[in-house]
């Protein structure tokens, strides 16, 4: 989304500098008093109608497969798979996924594992399978796969936990396993607070790796809302979730309407 500032001794000229830089339909996104000469002044961030448009069907992805419980013409379930730097929040998500009404209703859902590198992982996912009833396997390498996918076969849907390594580490067996998995959704977990200049580099890394979605979490850690859209923005992909807790599964939202609103429309002006 093409959000620019533009700062002015008032609001009026501000947003006077904003319509002259992006015309008649430049619309506020936030707003706020800077220093300005020696005074005070104050600095508006704007985007165009268009913009805003394009924003609103990037956080609306529509509704996806599994919400039907369909399967795929060979008969295997909906695999969506999570990947992101250390510290995103995959684990957690996947386990808010897995049990939120709102994600996969009454489907029945398992998990996969792929990260065997980080000390206790397969212990915390374990662990949210247990308590919530779900299947749960494990994969160290791929001859373990196949085997997997046939206790799992039952499934609607499989979550696929990946280690917490950027993709210039040493990543060459997971990637692998995730490639022959072949997921039919592959969501870049990525925290609101990731300076935005890292963003773009991880952005093209992940979906070098076949990234079709994006989930923003941590966006509680941000003060604003206006200030998650922004960010979510610019990460550029399809989000059709953010999560803003710890808390399995509540800290779980639909990314359309928190999103839109933050920027001061409702989904149907937006879409008007």
């Amino acid at each position: 989304m093409r959000l620019e500032t533009f700062r002015g001794p008032d609001y009026a000229t501000a947003f006077a500098f904003a319509n002259s830089a992006l015309g008649d339909d430049a619309i506020l996104v936030w707003s706020r008093n800077v220093r300005y000469g020696t005074g005070t002044g104050v600095e508006v961030a704007c985007t165009t109608s268009e913009a805003l448009a394009q924003f609103r069907t990037r956080v609306s992805p529509g509704t996806p497969r599994f919400s039907a419980g369909a399967r795929r013409g060979d008969g295997r379930p909906f695999i969506l798979a999570l990947v992101g730097p250390t510290g995103a929040g995959k684990t957690t998500t996947a386990a808010k996924l897995a049990v939120h009404p709102d994600a996969f209703g009454g489907l029945k859902v398992g998990f996969l594992s792929l990260d065997t590198y980080r000390a206790g992982a397969v212990e915390q996912l374990q662990s949210y399978a247990d308590v919530a009833g779900l299947e749960f396997e494990l994969a160290y390498d791929a001859r373990d796969l196949a085997g997997a996918l046939t206790r799992l076969a039952a499934c609607d849907v499989i979550i696929v936990d990946t280690p917490g390594r950027g993709p210039r580490s040493d990543a060459a067996a997971w990637r692998a396993m995730l490639n022959r998995l072949d997921p039919d959704e592959t969501h870049f977990v990525v925290p609101a607070t990731m300076r935005t200049d890292l963003l773009a580099a991880a952005r093209g890394d992940y979906q070098a790796m076949g990234a079709t979605h994006a989930i923003v979490t941590k966006v509680d850690e941000v003060p604003l809302d206006s200030m998650v859209a922004v960010f979510t923005a610019e990460v550029g992909m399809p989000v059709r979730w953010v999560t803003d807790g710890q808390e399995v599964p509540t800290d779980l939202r639909e990314a359309g309407p928190m999103l839109i609103n933050a920027l001061g429309m409702c989904p149907a002006q937006a879409a008007a």
